[in-house]
C-alpha cells in the first residue's frame, strides 16, 4: 500500500477535519445517495491522531472495502470517502456507499458468484481522478438552511396531547 503524496501532505498540515457547514461535492459517478442535481454531502476527513484516526478506519473497514482502497473520509450514513492506494485506482477517490455493500448483500441470497470483496466493486462510485481534484469540488451548500433569511419566520407548533405522554 503507497499512499498517495498529495493526501499524505494533506494529513501533515491539517490532519482530522471536519465541518461545521454542510458540505457538497459533485462526484464524476453520482452515486444513489447523490441530490438530484448529482452533489454529494461530505461531513469531512480522518486525521492521524485523533479518535477518527484513518489506522483505525483502515482496520474497521477491513473486508468491507476492496484491498487496495483505504477510507480517508466520510459522508452521511455511514458512507465513506476511499482513496486508491495501488493498481489502477491509485490516487484517485471513490464514494463507497454502505447501503450496498457484499457482505449484507451475500446474507440476503442477492449476490451470486461473487465473494472476493477486490472484485466488488457495485457499491463503489469514481469522484474524481486525483486527491486536488476532490478538495477543489468541495463547497459549502448554499441551500444550508442554517444561513436562511426567514428562519426567524419558522414555528412548531405541537398538540398538547403530543406531551401528556
Amino acid at each position: 500500500m503507497i499512499i498517495p503524496d498529495d493526501y499524505k501532505q494533506f494529513l501533515r498540515w491539517y490532519g482530522e477535519t471536519f465541518f461545521e457547514k454542510n458540505i457538497i461535492f459533485k462526484p464524476l459517478e453520482p452515486p444513489p445517495t447523490a441530490t438530484e442535481d448529482g452533489n454529494q454531502y461530505f461531513d469531512g476527513f480522518y486525521g492521524l491522531m485523533s479518535e477518527n484516526n484513518i489506522n483505525q478506519q483502515i482496520d474497521d473497514y477491513k473486508n468491507r472495502i476492496p484491498g487496495n482502497l483505504i477510507p480517508v473520509g466520510e459522508c452521511p450514513g455511514g458512507n465513506l470517502i476511499c482513496i486508491g492506494v495501488n493498481g489502477t485506482s491509485y490516487g484517485k477517490i471513490y464514494f463507497w456507499n454502505h447501503e450496498n455493500e457484499l457482505e449484507a448483500r451475500l446474507m440476503i441470497g442477492d449476490v451470486a458468484g461473487v465473494e472476493n470483496i477486490d472484485l466488488y466493486w457495485d457499491n463503489i462510485y469514481l469522484v474524481s481522478e486525483t486527491f486536488v481534484d476532490f478538495l477543489n469540488t468541495l463547497e459549502i451548500d448554499n441551500n444550508d438552511f442554517e444561513e436562511d433569511e426567514n428562519m426567524d419566520e419558522i414555528e412548531l407548533w405541537l398538540d398538547d396531547d403530543l406531551l401528556d405522554d
